[in-house]
């Protein structure tokens, strides 16, 4: 009987460090794959640390990727999770608190031809996709998140501007992909518009006019100029062909 909960006791320790070991890897490697599906970009966890039985977890690193620009558009380097660890095994994973730290937010624009391109537009685009969803059947609610220490950078190397400001703490209550939960695409949504909106009031409603009404026009014209003649040519090339 002695060797029977002596065995019983081993095998329990070994399947424990079996959960935290391969657990660890497996659980990261589909939130990455979740989440990079659901945002449509792809998103890298540097690190992530779970412990099953008393349900916290903590995470460093994690990488909000650019599709167009380089290097990350959200980059979070503290991550602690509070959670019901048994439901991370289930389709409905529950999650009481979450607190994240430390936040940079990179914004990236080009102004050129008129038109202003940026690291942001298409990532709220997808964001009001609502067919756009991970590949997972899991749902989640988070009852509690606070988002402390974010900071935002905004660059445009063509138009020589590179300014920081802060942003003020964030809570939410009650988000997720639930039928009861508030819809963290739209809660995402409403930030990233807070976020432009601050950019242009204390960047881009100045500075960015100020660059524009210093572009160089002779080169503008010149380049206008430049693609007319070259139309100009093919125009001639196509008649002179049905000419002939």
């Amino acid at each position: 009987m002695k060797k029977f909960f002596t065995s019983i006791i081993v095998l329990s320790i070994l399947f424990f460090l079996l959960i935290e070991f391969i657990g660890d890897r497996l659980i990261k490697n589909i939130l990455e794959d979740n989440v990079s599906n659901s945002l449509g970009r792809k998103v890298i966890i540097e690190k992530l640390n779970i412990d099953y039985l008393s349900g916290a977890a903590d995470a460093k690193g994690i990488n909000l990727l650019n599709k167009e620009f380089q290097g990350y558009l959200v980059r979070i380097n503290s991550v602690k999770v509070n959670l019901d660890a048994l439901s991370i095994f289930s389709n409905n994973i529950l999650i009481n608190d979450v607190q994240l730290k430390d936040i940079s937010v990179n914004y990236y624009f080009n102004f050129s031809n008129q038109r202003l391109t940026d690291n942001v537009r298409s990532l709220q685009k997808d964001l009001s996709n609502k067919t756009t969803s991970s590949q997972s059947n899991k749902y989640f609610n988070i009852g509690n998140l606070d988002a402390k220490n974010i900071s935002v950078s905004v660059l445009s190397p063509e138009l020589n501007i590179d300014k920081n400001f802060s942003l003020k703490d964030l809570n939410f209550k009650n988000i997720g992909n639930t039928n009861k939960s508030k819809d963290y695409k739209d809660e995402l949504k409403k930030v990233f518009n807070s976020t432009l909106e601050t950019i242009k009031d204390k960047v881009l409603s100045n500075e960015l006019l100020d660059k524009i009404e210093n572009f160089d026009t002779d080169v503008i014209e010149d380049k206008v100029k430049e693609k007319l003649n070259k139309n100009k040519d093919k125009l001639k090339n196509k008649l002179k062909s049905l000419i002939n």
